[in-house]
């Protein structure tokens, strides 16, 4: 019996349980450049799959059920994760004479070609600090264009 205000010590032994491997991993694979994955020769139970890849949010847990040697098909879909593959477009704006150019407007046009056709589509504005300098934040993979107009 344990009392307020008493303090007991007692002696552990941890044992690890062979029917609970949880957090075990049966197999590893990786996916195709088309994404298919394949797991051969995986015994029969009840399995978690977890997929990850670079650049994109975790998937799963996914359940899959493997009985009597059956074959399960899955698709997976996974979201690509805005936190990264963002870059930064950054520069400076200076005159003809190299002088730094404050508070000059400055566009980001994305670039999408079609055939020999070019379409500028504007994806951001700001405009120069004291220095000159811009820069876009979070800017997506893509091809851009800077445009800077001096207010006259």
């Amino acid at each position: 019996m344990v009392n307020s205000g008493d303090t007991t010590q007692v002696n552990l032994t941890c044992a690890a349980e062979p029917t609970l491997a949880l957090g075990a991993v049966a197999a590893v694979t990786y996916t195709a450049a088309d994404g298919e994955f394949v797991f051969y020769d995986v015994a029969d139970g009840i399995y978690t799959l977890m997929v990850s890849a670079d650049g994109y949010l975790t998937a799963g847990p996914i359940l899959a059920t493997v009985a009597n040697g059956s074959i399960v098909n899955l698709s997976v879909s996974m979201v690509q994760d805005a936190r990264t593959y963002n870059g930064t477009i950054s520069g400076m704006i200076q005159d003809q004479n190299g002088t730094a150019v404050a508070g000059c407007f400055v566009g980001l046009y994305q670039v999408t070609s079609t055939g020999e056709t070019h379409v500028d589509t504007l994806a951001a504005t700001t405009k120069t600090n004291n220095q000159g300098m811009y820069l876009f934040g979070g800017v997506t993979a893509g091809q851009y264009l800077v445009k800077a107009k001096m207010e006259q």
